[in-house]
């Protein structure tokens, strides 16, 4: 199958590093796999050059050049324009609007899936199906030895963005019947961990004896993506002070921590860094912790990086990891709804390096197993062959 992957710019450059392994993953199994760098000076250009040559399938991150895969040559070719979303769909809708016949859209989270359809309609894509991204490697194979474990020299490790307490976007919007829905909608999220951003909206509108239909989600879905970043913050913000009140040590790398670090002495922001030095700190990390962004039903990258890094995982639960790994032994996990209990639970395990260990040893070989980009790569060729026989 030949496939053109495009890739432009990304927060510390995991999207592109994303799209680097994906190619070379499609490649390793026969696949004619180009890559092409929408950052730079010749723009659109090498884009339009490579979609000349007739590829089977367009991949992008995030519906990235949906106006491209949507023009007439690319429907009278036969190309499949597949993607990964990895960010909450109501973030992108105008992407997602593009009228394309053969759309594959694969997300990270099940109730992502769950708000696109709802959106968008029955039938609207070829295809919208569950996939997050795998893990991202270097090429040494790791040691998951007993006697390298003991030699990493990271405790405890969390790599990402601080984005400080939440915000109430809809503060200064005039009074309405939308900002009250938005609101209640955004609360409903923050008091709940698990509750997806659908379900919550559903619940409120419940509240008021308002009837759930298509027309009025799409009416309401563009002021809804304030609700979403809202929940994201306030349970990131929530982890984090929870971490740095109960004393946990933690090294952190990525952009905004200056508060956080001056008011937690616990907490070593150690610089900024980009997602390829991220890999080598996994390296060295004993422990590394996950919170998720924005999905309650779905796995991130940085979990399975980890673990094909030989870290072990303390992890905000989801209902996809809790089917995909065995939780004690492959990963450990802590609730939202118990935060109060999660300080105590990772120093714990922070306390016993034999339970880390076999851990690690145990995550690792799962995530070898199943959550590399060769497993993803598998999977978007099944599902683009499927679509262009159809």
């Amino acid at each position: 199958m030949k496939v053109v992957l495009a890739k432009g710019s990304s927060q510390y450059g995991s999207l592109r590093l994303h799209i680097d392994q994906l190619a070379a993953a499609l490649k390793d199994r026969g696949h004619d796999a180009e890559v092409v760098d929408m950052v730079g000076e010749h723009g659109l250009t090498p884009l339009l050059e490579a979609l000349s040559g007739r590829p089977d399938c367009f991949f992008t991150f995030n519906s990235m050049a949906h106006e491209i895969a949507a023009q007439p040559y690319m429907r009278e070719i036969g190309c499949v324009f597949a993607g990964l979303q990895v960010d909450h769909p109501v973030h992108d809708l105008a992407r997602l609007e593009s009228p394309i016949e053969r759309r594959v859209l694969f997300f990270l989270d099940r109730s992502h899936i769950a708000f696109v359809e709802a959106w968008a309609g029955p039938g609207a894509m070829a295809h919208a199906g569950l996939m997050p991204p795998g893990a991202n490697e270097l090429d040494e194979p790791v040691d998951v030895s007993d006697e390298a474990f003991e030699r990493r020299d990271i405790p405890l490790l969390f790599t990402g963005t601080y984005r400080g307490p939440p915000t109430a976007a809809w503060a200064d919007w005039p009074d309405s019947a939308g900002k009250t829905l938005v609101a209640e909608t955004a609360a409903r999220m923050a008091s709940d961990g698990q509750l997806p951003l659908l379900d919550a909206l559903r619940g409120v509108l419940i509240a008021h004896r308002i009837a759930f239909s298509q027309d009025l989600l799409r009416s309401i879905a563009p002021v809804l993506s304030v609700a979403q970043l809202y929940a994201e913050a306030h349970h990131r913000h929530a982890v984090l002070t929870a971490l740095g009140e109960g004393g946990v040590p933690i090294q952190v790398h990525g952009a905004g921590w200056e508060p956080l670090r001056q008011r937690y002495p616990s907490i070593r922001h150690a610089g900024v860094g980009s997602f390829e030095e991220t890999l080598h700190l996994l390296r060295r990390a004993r422990i590394v912790l996950n919170i998720n962004n924005g999905f309650v039903a779905g796995g991130h990258e940085r979990v399975f990086t980890a673990m094909c890094a030989g870290a072990a995982v303390f992890s905000e639960s989801s209902r996809y990891y809790a089917d995909a790994f065995k939780q004690g032994e492959e990963m450990a996990s802590f609730s939202l709804r118990q935060l109060d209990r999660t300080p105590g639970q990772l120093i714990s395990l922070m306390s016993d390096l034999p339970a880390q260990a076999a851990m690690a040893r145990a995550g690792h070989a799962r995530a070898m197993a199943e959550h590399r980009w060769s497993a993803r790569a598998e999977e978007l060729v099944r599902v683009v062959e499927a679509v262009r026989g159809a």
